[in-house]
């Protein structure tokens, strides 16, 4: 009798081992660390910022709203699209805005730099509103930095924010 009973004792580990094998592989596949693959690389003279439509790469644009608000003409805020970065002029400093690619339509702001000179307020005229350009710099730089689509539309290129609402439009 107790030859019995020391044989089920000894099976008692095995079985308990085996009873949380699935526990102990359901907690690791719950606590492993997600693998996101690379996106894949892009064909040479394909641009990232828009790898689902025409290519972007070399392209002038001149800013024409901000959500909505038309860039006062007097203003000159352009941007050049280049493999990994948008650079232009924001008013009244260079600016470099370094992207990544993030899927296969989508792009994420990684650094905005730009230059440190002072911004005018402009008179548009006698009696007229003036134009804080330093408040349209910061205000463009701002909302380039939460863009992460884009669409052209004939002469129009429009940047999407995170949310999926138009944000920034050149021409």
């Amino acid at each position: 009798m107790s030859m019995q009973n020391s044989g089920s004792k000894s099976s008692m580990p095995t079985r308990r081992s085996l009873l949380l094998l699935p526990l102990a592989l359901l907690v690791g596949r719950v606590f492993a660390e997600p693998v996101t693959p690379a996106p894949a690389a892009l064909p040479v003279g394909t641009c990232p910022l828009n790898s689902g439509g025409p290519s972007l790469l070399g392209t002038k644009w001149r800013l024409f709203s901000v959500y909505g608000n038309k860039v006062p003409i007097e203003l000159d805020i352009t941007m050049e699209v280049g493999d990994n970065a948008l650079k232009g002029f924001a008013g009244c400093n260079d600016y470099t805005a370094i992207f990544q690619r993030v899927g296969h339509t989508g792009f994420k702001m990684t650094k905005i730099e730009r230059g440190e000179k002072g911004c005018p307020v402009l008179s548009t005229g006698a009696g007229l509103p003036t134009i804080n350009v330093g408040s349209w710099e910061g205000s463009y730089l701002r909302t380039l930095g939460r863009a992460g689509s884009v669409q052209q539309e004939g002469s129009m290129l429009h940047f999407f924010n995170m949310n999926g609402e138009q944000s920034v439009v050149f021409t």
